[in-house]
This record gives C-alpha cells, sequence and structure tokens, in this order.
C-alpha cells in the first residue's frame, strides 16, 4: 500500500492549528474509549490488525472506500474537507477516538481526509468486529455513540457551513478585485486596461470569421472649462451621466470603455459604418440635450465622436484605432458637437 506524506510545511501549518485548538479547552469524552478497552482485551486472545502512521501521513482519503474505520491508540490527527493548501477543518482526534466510523456504519466512500499530526498508532476494525463488540456490552454505549456522532455531524456541518461563508466571502473580494483591476472606478464603464486586453481579439476574431469591427471614440468639447468654472464634483457627474447614456445608447455586444479623462471608446463588433454612425449620432444629440445640476448649476455639454471601420480603415488594431482617433478630432477641428466616420482626407493634425 503506497503511503502519502503532506509537505512539512502544510504539517507545520495543521500543527499550529492543533495548538490553538487545545488551549480552547478540554475535549469531549469519547465512547471509543470503552471500544479500546475491549480491544486491548481481544488483542490477548486473537490478533487485531494495527497501523502506524508518520507524522504527515494521511490515514484515509476523502472518496476513497470506507471498508475499515480506526481507533486511535496514542497521537493526534486531523480532519479536512478540501485540498491541503485550503483545507476546512472539521476537527480533530485524539486517543480514544474513531476515524472513518460512519463511511463503514453508512456504506459509504469516505467524507474527509485524516491526517497524521505526529506518530499515530492505530487499530483497524471491520464491520463485524464493530457488530460483536456491540453484542457484547452494554446497550447504554449504544446511546452514548449515537449521541456523539450526531455531535460530531453537527460540528461537521457547522464547520462547514463557515467554510462556505469563507469560500463566499473570498469569492465575493476576488470578483471585487477583478472588477477594479478592469473598471473605471467613477463611471463603472471599463477601463483602458480592459480595452488594451479585448481589442486585439476582437479583431482577431473578426479576421477569422470575415465580420467588421466598429471602433468610436468619443471626447467631451471643451471639458476643461466645466472642470475649471463648475469644479471637479460637477466635470465628475457629467462623465457619470456620459457613461450611463453611453450604456443605454449601444448593442448588448458593445463594450463601453472610458480610455481617459474625458476620452470614451466604444467598441461594436460586427457593426458596419452606418451601424456606428446612428450609434454615435444618438449619443451625441442625447448628449447635447442632458443637462447636469451640481450645487445648483445647470451645466451642459457637447461632445465629439470619431468612427474607423476594420478591415475598412485599417489592418489592424493599431491602424483602425488611429483612424478613428483622427476622425474625432477632425470633428472637432470642423467645429465640435459633430459625427465624423474615417475618410482618406481625415488624416490632419491632432486639435487641442
Amino acid at each position: 500500500m503506497s503511503v502519502e506524506i503532506i509537505s512539512s510545511s502544510e504539517l507545520n501549518k495543521f500543527i499550529s492549528m492543533y495548538d490553538i485548538h487545545k488551549q480552547g479547552g478540554q475535549q469531549d469524552e469519547s465512547p471509543f474509549l470503552q471500544l479500546l478497552g475491549w480491544m486491548e482485551q481481544k488483542q490477548m486472545t486473537e490478533t487485531i490488525m494495527e497501523r502506524t502512521c508518520r507524522p504527515g501521513e494521511v490515514v484515509i482519503r476523502e472518496n476513497e472506500p470506507g471498508d475499515v474505520f480506526y481507533v486511535i491508540r496514542s497521537g493526534q490527527a486531523v480532519v479536512i474537507k478540501g485540498d491541503f493548501q485550503s483545507p476546512t477543518v472539521l476537527g480533530f482526534r485524539s486517543i480514544g477516538d474513531s476515524i472513518g466510523e460512519m463511511a463503514l456504519l453508512e456504506n459509504l466512500p469516505r467524507s474527509a481526509t485524516v491526517i497524521a499530526l505526529n506518530t499515530v498508532s492505530l487499530w483497524c476494525l471491520s464491520r463485524e468486529m464493530f457488530y460483536q463488540f456491540l453484542g457484547e456490552n452494554h446497550p447504554s454505549f449504544s446511546l452514548d455513540l449515537m449521541n456523539m456522532l450526531s455531535s460530531r455531524i453537527r460540528k461537521s456541518d457547522e464547520e462547514r457551513m463557515r467554510g462556505y461563508v469563507r469560500e463566499k466571502e473570498q469569492v465575493v473580494v476576488l470578483e471585487t478585485l477583478s472588477k477594479q483591476a478592469t473598471h473605471d472606478p467613477l463611471t463603472g464603464l471599463f477601463n483602458r486596461r480592459y480595452l488594451d486586453q479585448i481589442l486585439y481579439g476582437e479583431i482577431a476574431h473578426a479576421l477569422q470569421n470575415g465580420s467588421l469591427v466598429g471602433i468610436l471614440m468619443a471626447d467631451v468639447d471643451h471639458f476643461k472649462h466645466v472642470n475649471d468654472r463648475y469644479g471637479h464634483k460637477a466635470g465628475d457627474l457629467m462623465l457619470q451621466a456620459l457613461g450611463d447614456l453611453m450604456k443605454k445608447c449601444v448593442r448588448s455586444a458593445d463594450i463601453v470603455c472610458r480610455y481617459g479623462g474625458e476620452e470614451f471608446v466604444i467598441v461594436m463588433p460586427g457593426a458596419s459604418a452606418p451601424t456606428v454612425s446612428k450609434c454615435a449620432e444618438e449619443i451625441r444629440a442625447k448628449f447635447e440635450a442632458l443637462c447636469v445640476v451640481s450645487e445648483g448649476h445647470e451645466i451642459q455639454a457637447t461632445i465629439s465622436l470619431g468612427a474607423a471601420i476594420y478591415p475598412l480603415h485599417g489592418s489592424n488594431v493599431d491602424e483602425v484605432f488611429v483612424r478613428a482617433d483622427r476622425a474625432m478630432y477632425q470633428a472637432k477641428q470642423e467645429g465640435r458637437n459633430r459625427v465624423v466616420v474615417f475618410s482618406a482626407e481625415s488624416d490632419i493634425e491632432d486639435v487641442e
């Protein structure tokens, strides 16, 4: 039989948990002490199978067949669920405690993993020998045994529930961190980092399928004047309102990003030039009509938008992106508050 030993760092982690557990108070008396005494007497007249486990040795593995259970003669063990790196500890076992009795009595696979914390000496007990013990001993043992098993199941369930809550909390933390890494905190839109991650993938997918990708860039006109006149709080409110407006104007497959400052980018998979132009014009008109109220001031602004379509306006991401940007600056140069789709004449100098 192959022996599985956990790493010393994992073992030390469980030993530290056990030391804290010991300081928490005395363990309940185990009715299996009575069984242990009976087995010691039996050993005088017949051979009972013994097993010795080294520190860190896996005594039983979760989900393996439960054809025997063990009674601890000496040493301590930890009972866990899950992997060794992030386990849920269900409890600890020491002299007179049993290991794996539920699987044997219910004829089910092991429900947990047990690991020796130090050198552990065990006596192995088959189902037949256990029932022989029950037949030869006072019925009160059966009641004590049932009470102990019920208590053990309840404690395991409570620990599993605590583990479930911890796992849910970890998921929430990871989701929050993930969102912070890919979303703009002010508007809730995707950020530039996320745009860089997905844009090449969208272009590659379009190349493979022979489809189009629309790139729409937008910039709030004279945004610095809004901040200078009404304050940055007013500017933030305007950017948030624009982000909400954009999400309502685009299709469900489109990706709206805050590129930086007052600049926004919308990636529109499968969108033709007319589709992109229509979306851009809707955003322009609705933003022009939008009024943001800040500290008693009613503030309005306009927006300039430029668009380019892959592969009509470029053979790769960089070309299409640059041409959408140039179309946006053409819109600004021509008077702002307008939409421009890239054309050969769009290759002009940037304006402020």
